[in-house]
């Protein structure tokens, strides 16, 4: 009897409920950014005591990918810059919000940022997304519609 195999669209190291070893991040859309909580457990630290700098780029890098997929646009990361402004620490409750902020017809421009509970910036990222055409964009919007379904 062959195993079944998960969805791949519900792989995504970020997002993915069925990545074993993902972050299992989840996005919802409130007032046009994609904001999600997240608690960086100890195995995923960089510096004792402090979350992995990838890690917090792949938050920060998750939230502008949700919050472009969430209006309907279908675009990849082209580019984009981390700004660390303090520690990220390990097993607090985190909050990671991104959103659009110029749409320039095939790139858009993106911002993210990652707060304590208590509103602190830990730390933000700026984003340029090459939107996708034909194949590439029908590609993005299914992988898009079955991680979201149940």
């Amino acid at each position: 009897m062959a195993e079944e195999r998960p969805n791949p669209a519900k792989l995504c190291f970020a997002c993915g409920e069925e990545n074993a070893r993902g972050l299992h991040m989840h996005f919802s859309m409130e007032d046009e950014r994609a904001v999600a909580t997240f608690t960086v457990p100890d195995y995923m630290q960089g510096f004792p005591g402090q979350a992995h700098g990838g890690v917090v780029a792949t938050m920060l890098d998750e939230a502008m990918g949700w919050a472009v997929y969430g209006q309907g646009i279908w675009a990849m990361t082209a580019k984009f810059t981390v700004r660390f402004r303090d520690s990220i620490p390990l097993d607090e409750e985190l909050s990671v919000a991104g959103w659009v902020t110029r749409d320039r017809g095939r790139f858009i421009e993106l911002r993210s940022e990652l707060r304590t509970s208590g509103g602190a910036l830990l730390a933000e990222a700026d984003g340029l997304f090459a939107r996708m055409q034909g194949k590439q964009a029908e590609l993005l919007r299914r992988n898009y519609e079955a991680a979201v379904s149940d």
